[in-house]
């Protein structure tokens, strides 16, 4: 499933990725991480935020914006720096850019989080909230805005409204599912399910086995995540597509964005009040 430029969007809309400013960054997991390059300035994984948002301006066809992208990282370390208000706390940005090449930068306080949870899951991590992940109750189509993050967001704001989530703060994900009933990814995050191959419990310890997890292909349809892209690169997943039938109620996934981190999460198929819980081997 190719991603292609939608024409049913107003022709003025920017692309944007979210990521989080934190001077915990550095010093907590820097030399925890084995791609700690990715990880030694406050900015969580911001040489994959400028290529995520350099990639979509080359996608719409966007000159200028490419331009501004294609400046050093540190050059753009340096741009963003300055739209901190203090660089002692933790802030959620926003960046923001037309098709002119103008980009602005929102800055809000980032909720307190481990920075543990910005590396990879484990075992050693503690994760004292589980998110509920329901999935869409209609289908929604690829495009260049599901592959790109854009502000042309109406297709993941209807998908959270026919889901219950009334608010950003609450820890409700729903799934984005394509007319192929192929999960694409989340509304907000990027979705990792425990493998289906026939036998892999089985085969797990063996050393060709692979990844205990998967995400979707961005054949589906969904995001080229920031978080997504640093979860395959580590090996903690593999691409694979996954059905809605798929799914079972109340098992285990794992979420993950550009301001959290990686977050522990369990799928409700039968809604908030009836899921039961899977148990699932460790």
């Amino acid at each position: 499933m190719t991603s292609t430029p939608a024409t049913t969007y107003a022709s003025t809309f920017e692309i944007i990725s979210s990521l989080r400013y934190d001077p915990a960054i550095p010093n907590a997991i820097g030399e925890s991480a084995s791609d700690s390059h990715l990880l030694t300035t406050p900015y969580y994984l911001l040489p994959f935020h400028q290529d995520r948002l350099l990639n979509a301006a080359k996608c719409f066809k966007w000159k200028k914006a490419t331009e501004f992208l294609e400046q050093d990282l540190a050059q753009f370390a340096q741009f963003l720096d300055t739209f901190i208000p203090n660089k002692a706390e933790a802030w959620r940005l926003r960046i923001v850019i037309d098709s002119s090449g103008a980009c602005k930068v929102e800055a809000h306080k980032a909720a307190t989080i481990d920075p543990l949870t910005l590396l990879i899951p484990s075992k050693e991590i503690s994760h004292p909230n589980i998110w509920h992940v329901r999935v869409d109750s209609e289908v929604t189509t690829p495009s260049a805005f599901t592959t790109h993050k854009t502000t042309a967001r109406g297709d993941y704001t209807a998908a959270r409204h026919r889901s219950g989530i009334l608010s950003p703060q609450e820890q409700v994900e729903v799934l984005v599912v394509n007319p192929n009933d192929e999960i694409m990814e989340g509304s907000i995050t990027t979705p990792y399910f425990r493998r289906r191959k026939p036998g892999f419990e089985k085969d797990s310890a063996s050393k060709g086995a692979g990844p205990e997890w998967i995400t979707p292909p961005l054949s589906s349809g969904g995001n080229a995540g920031t978080t997504r892209r640093y979860a395959l690169a580590q090996g903690f997943c593999t691409e694979e597509v996954v059905t809605v039938a798929d799914l079972k109620d109340g098992e285990e996934c794992w979420l993950s964005n550009g301001v959290r981190g990686f977050i522990p999460g369990r799928i409700e198929l039968a809604g908030p009040k009836e899921s039961k819980s899977v148990p699932l081997p460790r």
